[in-house]
């Protein structure tokens, strides 16, 4: 029996691991599941198709219609900006709106041909042909897709609000005057937005009365349409809702209205057998845009280019383009979603509007401020709404194309002036003065003036460079805050940096101490540098407040480190600082003045404080003091 008994125990047991060995861990995700998540993060249509609404085709076909009015006739102004004719920014319009419905995530973002776009586009190209413009477009894909697989989008980050500032204000200025000559019917060609003024001046005999009526008149008229969407009717009257909803729609569409009006003119001299008293733009070929692939070889005049030297000669442009418009991109993103932003995704499908793009012809594009903050206020509901407007983009291109020529290119000009104006950055002004950071304000000055004396290019990277410096500079110099607390034990200095100590600022920090420490050699008081908002540090910063401890040994002074986090006093340590150098405060009385300051109830108590300004507080029963920064 009892053989039995452990016979069954022993078979119980093995049955028991057998079925723990053979019990399955966690289950992984079947291969569809999988395969269907990845498709609904790099194809989002493929998600919020699945539960669109009745309500939601509603409002994006409204919204689709409405950013159509917008995105026709900016690009038609911006291909001119960028020195091509119309359908090459129709064509941008019409296959980044496509493109983004499928792969973007973010419903206010409109793709297509931008003011920045344009004119770095123009910078790079302006002694090229067509061709350099569109291989420059997929190259500029090429870049974005990469930086989106390798997740680049954090040197984005290094570029900072100042700089963006300064780099927007100093491209809307020189895309504002490089318009002035098409405003007054001149025709010269510039180098540069001073050069641009220069010639204005030298040529002020040329300027066309016609050009200049309609331009100026078209400008004014803009200007006063965009306003036209704050008038709101009272509701006190009979149709107001109808009223403010023309208002409404008349301000959104005031370029297409511009644009419309203006050609019927121009074709009204026609019909007549006159010529318009303004230059209207040439006749384009119509048609929708064929798929050809982006050419890799070109020829301007007898001299022949091939690939290699095709990309030689756009220079830095591929590297540039693809950050300014991922900047754009996010900056719309950061200033409309609420959520989190899939940067990846977004970059992925921006590379791709310009990628396919450049098989349809199409210039470098991104988002826009103007777009995005018109399709929110339509109420747009997903990226569908770009199927419209690229449908809409589509029948222009078959269908109006052969009436472009109608079009004034002072009406254009006026357009693009209206549009870029309100990019000047003033507003950032007010608040840095303020607030009193200097550093960023001159970084704003610094960039908006070298886009505009050394071309946008290098000025965005001379920005840039002068952000790095301008954080560097802070954690170099940081800020310290000096307490000399008196007790009835004796006196003591408490030091206080307000940034991480790291190998920039270690030298500064150490050499302000010693500075400290001279002025009171004879009474060698105690120094204490209060270490509670120092997150982190490195082996140089160690190495050098090893050094300034010994010295202070050798002085027979007392140096200590209060409150430091553990991270920072594993790396002193190993500089071989020693554990008796760090303080608690609530060791502070027993570690300055030993069994005596603990006994003597008054030791605890600060009498006096005084800032290294020479402000004193006197302190009565104790209680806080408030911190005197040091300048």
């Amino acid at each position: 029996m009892v053989l039995q008994a452990a016979m069954r125990r022993t078979w119980s047991q093995i049955h028991k691991g057998f079925r723990y060995l053979m019990r399955p861990g966690k289950k992984t995700q079947p291969w569809s599941v999988k395969l269907k998540k990845y498709l609904n993060r790099r194809i989002p249509i493929t998600e919020w198709m699945t539960h669109y609404t009745r309500d939601d085709a509603v409002g994006d076909l409204i919204a689709g219609i409405t950013i159509a009015l917008t995105i026709i006739p900016q690009s038609i102004a911006y291909a001119a900006l960028a020195g091509l004719d119309p359908q090459y920014g129709l064509n941008s319009a019409f296959m980044g709106s496509f493109i983004y419905v499928f792969f973007g995530t973010i419903k206010q973002v409109v793709i297509g041909p931008s003011s920045l776009m344009a004119l770095l586009t123009l910078q790079y190209t302006s002694h090229l042909n067509v061709d350099f413009v569109i291989l420059l477009c997929f190259l500029v894909g090429v870049v974005e897709l990469l930086m989106g697989i390798f997740n680049l989008g954090f040197l984005v980050s290094f570029i900072s609000a100042p700089v963006v500032s300064g780099f927007t204000t100093a491209t809307s200025l020189i895309v504002a005057i490089s318009q002035f000559k098409g405003l007054f019917g001149m025709n010269f060609k510039s180098v540069g937005m001073f050069d641009t003024l220069l010639k204005i001046y030298d040529n002020i005999s040329t300027i066309r009365t016609g050009d200049t009526i309609l331009g100026v008149t078209c400008f004014v008229a803009l200007l006063l349409m965009r306003k036209l969407k704050e008038v709101q009717i009272s509701s006190d009257f009979k149709g107001h809702k109808v009223i403010n909803n023309i208002f409404w729609f008349t301000s959104t569409g005031r370029n297409a209205i511009a644009v419309l009006i203006t050609s019927f003119i121009a074709l009204w001299y026609s019909n007549n057998g006159m010529k318009p008293p303004f230059i209207t733009t040439k006749p384009i070929e119509s048609g929708i845009p064929s798929i050809m692939i982006p050419p890799t070889s070109t020829q301007i005049g007898n001299q022949t280019y091939d690939l290699v030297e095709m990309v030689s000669e756009l220079g830095t442009g591929y590297i540039i383009i693809p950050i300014v418009a991922i900047l754009a991109n996010i900056a719309i993103a950061k200033a409309f979603v609420n959520g989190t932003i899939d940067a990846t995704q977004e970059m992925i499908a921006l590379s791709l509007c310009n990628l396919v793009g450049s098989f349809f012809q199409s210039i470098p594009s991104c988002g826009a401020f103007s777009r995005s903050a018109v399709i929110n206020a339509s109420g747009v509901r997903t990226p569908l709404a770009g199927l419209y407007s690229a449908g809409l983009t589509l029948l222009a291109l078959q269908f109006l194309s052969p009436y472009f020529y109608l079009i004034p290119r002072s009406t254009l000009s006026a357009v693009l002036i209206s549009a870029v104006i309100f990019l000047v950055d003033w507003e950032i002004f007010e608040p840095l003065w303020k607030a009193g950071a200097k550093l960023e304000l001159a970084t704003v000055v610094a960039t908006g003036f070298a886009c505009l004396f050394i071309g946008v290019e290098l000025g965005l990277l001379f920005g840039v460079i002068v952000g790095l410096v301008t954080l560097i500079f802070k954690w170099a110099r940081p800020k310290i805050d000096v307490l000399r607390t008196k007790t009835s034990m004796g006196e003591y200095i408490i030091i206080r940096p307000d940034l991480g100590i790291f190998f920039p600022s270690v030298d500064y920090i150490s050499t302000y101490i010693v500075k400290l420490a001279d002025e009171d050699r004879e009474e060698k008081k105690p120094i204490l540098i209060d270490c509670r908002d120092i997150r982190d540090t490195d082996y140089t910063a160690a190495k050098s407040f090893m050094a300034l401890t010994t010295m202070f040994e050798k002085r027979g002074q007392k140096l200590a480190f209060l409150d430091v986090r553990p991270q920072c006093q594993k790396m002193w340590k190993s500089a071989g600082i020693k554990n008796e150098s760090f303080w608690l405060s609530e060791n502070l009385t027993e570690n300055l003045y030993g069994d005596d300051g603990i006994e003597d109830e008054n030791a605890t108590r600060m009498v006096e404080v005084v800032s290294q300004s020479g402000e004193t507080e006197v302190m009565k029963n104790g209680g806080e003091t408030n911190d005197h920064q040091m300048k």
